[in-house]
């Protein structure tokens, strides 16, 4: 094995390893007992709750309530009292946007108020299995046989809810390969989950089968599906996108790509990469919305697997 391929292969076990402990750490360091849930009312019948993990998309109406993830389950009391200040109805269905614990490890105690969990089959199979540890990074257990999701779908799933057409679809993988969009047709809103249409530097999981090029064609996705009126929820904080926001998105991912596979392809190593800044005509306005040196490493790891 050729010293440059070496080095590619070191670190991306040190991403993997990386992976497999954010979701375990991050749980760790939040004392869950101050967080704050916060509602913000996106239009009739639909709200975003901000605590602590991924954002909360609530679809109120008369025939009960819809969730898009569930935050950690420490939290779960906090964001029923949350619910119960939208509707008095029932939480009926949760759907997953996909299986990091920040987004479903309230599944659980969810499916125990009768709640039916939905998501792409990849998340149902992921969390049943885990992952296992690496080195000193800890693993991620099996999930609870509750805290699986018991409607699963391949390319795309429709409900018919609060009358709405919610239009469920897998892109190819973006942030992880078990991604899910949630769109509320009449409402013209759409729940991203973590394929970043925020303006943020996100995180592309390659360990579950995410890549920056999935995450191109996600956006552009959005943009296709999306008009100048459609609002887009992004699956960490806030605010809420415009599709202007998703095209700048967009074009950003595309101009560190192209930045960091032209220097890969010129033999540059991935210290090289990073000194050279490819995303400084971006970082101003995305300072503290992620680490840019990280964000770059991501796409580095991605774009050089064979």
């Amino acid at each position: 094995m050729m010293a440059r391929e070496v080095r590619v292969q070191a670190v991306r076990f040190v991403l993997v390893l990386a992976c497999f402990a954010w979701a375990a750490r991050a749980q760790q360091n939040i004392d869950f007992s101050k967080i704050v849930i916060k509602t913000t009312q996106v239009s009739d019948g639909l709200y975003v709750l901000e605590g602590a993990g991924g954002n909360i998309t609530v679809f109120a109406g008369s025939d009960g309530v819809l969730l898009v993830d569930a935050q950690y389950a420490p939290l779960h009391q906090k964001i029923l009292d949350a619910v119960a200040k939208i509707s008095n109805q029932p939480i009926r269905f949760l759907i997953n946007t996909h299986w990091h614990g920040d987004h479903t490890s309230g599944n659980e105690l969810m499916a125990k108020a009768g709640v039916v969990l939905i998501a792409h089959e990849n998340v149902a199979k992921r969390l049943r299995e885990g992952r296992p540890a690496a080195g000193a990074a800890p693993g991620v257990p099996p999930a609870p046989k509750d805290a699986i999701p018991v409607i699963t779908y391949t390319d795309s799933l429709t409900l018919r809810f609060n009358g709405d057409e919610i239009s469920v679809i897998h892109p190819e993988p973006a942030h992880t390969d078990g991604d899910s969009i949630v769109h509320f047709r009449r409402a013209n809103v759409i729940a991203t989950g973590d394929i970043p249409a925020a303006i943020r530097y996100g995180n592309i999981d390659i360990a579950s089968g995410g890549s920056i090029n999935g995450n191109i064609a996600a956006l552009e996705r959005f943009l296709r599906m999306g008009d100048a009126n459609t609002r887009f929820i992004p699956g960490h904080g806030g605010p809420i996108s415009t599709k202007k926001d998703v095209q700048e998105q967009r074009d950003m991912l595309v101009a560190v790509r192209d930045k960091v596979q032209n220097a890969i392809r010129a033999g540059k190593t991935l210290p090289e990469i990073i000194a050279s800044k490819p995303t400084a005509e971006f970082d101003e306005k995305r300072k503290g919305a992620g680490n840019p040196d990280q964000f770059v490493t991501l796409i580095y790891n991605d774009l050089s697997r064979k």
